[in-house]
């Protein structure tokens, strides 16, 4: 190869690296642009626009919802720490049903750098969870199995990057994340898994306290391609589909759920929308997150009539909108 060529390309690649290290991140930057850009991105995606002040479908809505709805409690459940502390002042009691941490995975730790991790290690059991506090859709999130056998430096280098904000939903579209601060949790590793060794999990769709209907997924953090299959309360299939995602034949019910139903009716009381994100285990149903934005509104609901039929169900008070 030509060294000069070779040397511009070497030039290129560092340029780019370093457009992405010091590129200000979506929080920092005004309303208009953030409307503009997430604007431009659905009609590529969608192949058409329209007025985000009079959303119709919920696939529009969610597109409202996280660019202009303004409730500053969201910002505290969106925290993965923070939100456990919304649930036990919520749901929790102390009773004997309450023992993992009000229907939680037990947190052991919270820190708010790489120094206050590393200070920590030794104190952590042997086998945890590591996850940043404001990432979802599996990302930024490591299970430790055996901490004597893990690769510490590895561990370290892959977390130092979450306490970017470029690398968490900070830099995103989302409105309820942007007064929050990139930290890391240690919780326990809850094992939930079915014969497959998959996780399974569900997933309601709440609308102010009215509990829609729940899909189902079964899928390891490394598959994406993984069946969502709708249900209504009844455990009856719905015809519906998410995105390219696939549809199963049938799933497994879970053994909790009309407590999953109630505690979803108590937690989305006030809430335009939330999707509330369970795991079912022998004892009880323990909360994985409370969920705005599902897929940033960047996932088609099919059918169309249905993705329709949901957004009459969210209503968005005017007075809450940024204008």
């Amino acid at each position: 190869m030509n060294k000069n060529v070779s040397l511009k390309n070497r030039i290129f690649d560092i340029k780019k690296k370093l457009r992405i290290r010091f590129a200000t991140p979506m929080y920092k930057m005004p309303l208009e642009y953030r409307i503009k850009k997430d604007m431009e991105v659905f009609e590529r995606t969608y192949g058409y626009k329209f007025d985000l002040y009079n959303a119709k479908s919920f696939t529009e809505k969610i597109h409202a919802y996280k660019l202009l709805y303004s409730n500053p409690v969201m910002g505290t459940i969106v925290d993965k720490y923070e939100f456990k502390n919304y649930i036990k002042k919520k749901i929790g009691g102390g009773d004997e049903k309450t023992t993992k941490g009000d229907f939680c995975a037990k947190t052991y730790g919270i820190y708010e750098n790489l120094a206050e991790l590393k200070r920590a290690w030794e104190s952590l059991p042997k086998e945890f969870v590591l996850k940043s506090t404001i990432s979802s859709d599996g990302k930024n999130i490591i299970f430790v199995k055996d901490k004597e056998t893990t690769d510490f430096k590895a561990i370290c280098k892959e977390v130092k990057k979450w306490f970017n904000p470029r690398n968490t939903l900070l830099n995103s579209f989302s409105l309820a994340y942007y007064n929050q601060k990139p930290r890391v949790l240690a919780e326990e590793w809850l094992h939930i898994m079915n014969d497959n060794g998959n996780l399974r999990d569900y997933k309601f769709f709440c609308f102010d306290g009215m509990v829609k209907f729940v899909y189902t997924t079964s899928r390891t953090f490394a598959d994406f391609d993984y069946p969502r299959t709708f249900f209504d309360l009844n455990w009856n299939k719905i015809n519906a589909s998410l995105g390219s995602h696939p549809t199963a034949e049938t799933a497994e019910k879970p053994k909790h759920l009309e407590e999953m139903i109630e505690i979803s009716k108590k937690l989305s009381k006030g809430f335009p929308f939330v999707r509330m994100d369970f795991y079912d285990s022998e004892e009880m149903p323990m909360l994985g997150e409370m969920t705005f934005y599902p897929t940033g509104g960047f996932m088609p609901i099919e059918p169309h009539e249905f993705d329709v039929e949901l957004g009459e169900l969210m209503h968005i008070p005017p007075d809450m909108m940024l204008h």
